[in-house]
């Protein structure tokens, strides 16, 4: 799966969502499938959802990528960022202190410039807890790492491949808001899986373990 094809998969997901008709598969009739929704962290069966060589018959189990709750303290920051100005510049005004004498002309440009910084920190950290994906098949488990604009890495193994699959969740807020890190060891030529700070953690280990449970001795 190269970059370009993984980047067409998620852009058109809110147009694949709205297809209302499921693909063909033998587990369609045993699993209730979902909608899965732009801003969704975790889904079992999603609806319509595709991706780059998805193999005839191959059903999507499991869409998870970072609990929503993680983004919290990059927004936090962003807005803070933003009303700073708004905040600020009128308190030193008022006591007639400026930190840096700025001529008039150029305020204009530096507010337009400080703004824009402020808009490409919070757009960089949406796109990489939007990009950073898993995807567990009845077939394959991938895991999509993004980092920037042109690099992300893409790793891929078959369920026949999977040797244990366990979860971490410890301290409050993992707990209270249910997210935690799953780990997939694979076998010794092939690299492990991480899924860092996903919903419902126990859960997700339950279904790959379903998945490897009738092919381990």
């Amino acid at each position: 799966m190269d970059f370009i094809g993984y980047l067409k998969f998620q852009i058109t997901m809110p147009d694949i969502l709205n297809n209302t008709t499921p693909a063909a598969s033998t587990n369609a009739s045993v699993h209730p499938v979902h909608n899965v929704g732009l801003f969704h962290s975790y889904c079992e069966y999603p609806s319509g959802l595709r991706f780059q060589n998805q193999e005839p018959g191959e059903t999507i189990v499991l869409f998870v990528r970072r609990h929503f709750i993680t983004n919290v303290p990059w927004i936090l920051i962003t807005l803070l960022l933003a009303i700073a100005p708004f905040i600020l510049l009128p308190f030193f005004q008022v006591i007639n202190v400026l930190p840096v004498q700025i001529p008039e002309g150029l305020s204009s440009v530096l507010f337009f410039f400080y703004f824009l910084v402020i808009f490409a920190y919070g757009f960089t950290n949406f796109l990489h807890w939007f990009y950073n994906v898993g995807i567990v098949t009845d077939r394959n488990v991938l895991d999509i790492d993004y980092a920037e604009l042109v690099n992300v890495h893409i790793a891929a193994t078959r369920v026949t491949q999977i040797e244990d699959v366990s979860y971490h969740q410890n301290g409050f807020f993992k707990t209270f808001f249910n997210y935690g890190d799953v780990f997939i060891q694979t076998a010794a030529t092939n690299p492990d899986f991480e899924f860092l700070r996903i919903p419902n953690p126990a859960r997700a280990v339950d279904l790959i373990r379903q998945l490897i449970g009738p092919r381990r001795p």
